[in-house]
């Protein structure tokens, strides 16, 4: 199985200590403790329903926006804990973007997709605010596809890995470090999902990315680090390759090989 070349990190971008969601006081993740380092992509893989995506949405706080979710431990951003009292929630998904399983672009033109955040959160206008909605869709790889577009065509008409680039771009925009990305190609088709998975290798040279994935696969493929989940627990984390091809926990070989899942 080909897997990404893992690059030294050069720090924790994001990290986890006894990190545990509960929905309705049922455990659905149990104190975890995880570090996600800069320039690099790190998969989250596991059954359905083993915490992949309450992990993620923790990261920024997304949990929050569910009633009886209740979260304990800390995740530390910048060596600041996330949940401590005060923190700026849209400062802080600012830093901590977020891409969802189904493509979600506003009712609204290619360009004003893109322009909204930065508009918002930075004041920019004119030639500034076009130089970051130009530059933010070359990221995204969708620029050459929509430049003749840009103000004429509505976000909603493009196909849907277009549509899920075109979200890409918009979380691009307003200038996060860290990129969460949750099933991102799950609702896609081959060509798209190649795509989206070869956008995700290149900006994880600039960015910290996290993708949850039910595809081994994709995750190989993609990230040069691995976190499998089972039950709400972290089972095993690290390089990519080493656990795909030198698993340390039975659970964690169990599930690569397809005994269960």
């Amino acid at each position: 199985m080909m897997t990404a070349a893992v690059a030294t990190p050069a720090k924790t971008a994001i990290r986890t200590e006894g990190l545990s969601v509960s929905y309705n006081g049922k455990p659905a993740l149990k104190s975890v403790n995880i570090e996600f380092y800069e320039n690099t992509v790190t998969a989250l893989i596991g059954p359905s329903g083993c915490g992949k995506s309450t992990l993620l949405r923790a990261l920024n706080r997304m949990n929050d926006r569910i009633p009886d979710a209740v979260t304990q431990g800390k995740v530390f951003v910048n060596g600041i804990n996330i949940y401590d009292r005060g923190v700026n929630l849209t400062r802080l998904r600012r830093e901590v973007g977020m891409v969802f399983q189904k493509p979600n672009p506003f009712p609204m033109t290619i360009f004003e997709n893109v322009a909204l955040g930065p508009r918002l959160h930075y004041g920019l206008r004119g030639r500034a605010l076009e130089e970051v909605v130009e530059d933010a869709l070359r990221k995204a790889a969708l620029w050459d596809e929509v430049k003749d577009d840009l103000k004429k065509k509505s976000g909603l008409a493009l196909s849907g890995g277009q549509q899920q680039r075109l979200c890409i771009a918009r979380m691009l925009a307003v200038q996060p470090r860290i990129l969460l990305m949750d099933e991102p190609c799950s609702a896609l088709d081959p060509i798209s999902t190649q795509k989206i998975e070869e956008l995700i290798v290149e900006l994880g040279k600039q960015y910290t990315v996290i993708v949850v994935t039910h595809n081994l696969q994709q995750a190989a493929r993609i990230s040069q680090y691995t976190g499998f989940l089972m039950y709400g627990e972290l089972i095993e984390w690290g390089e990519t390759r080493q656990l795909f091809e030198r698993p340390q926990r039975q659970e964690t070989e169990d599930y690569i090989r397809g005994r269960f899942g």
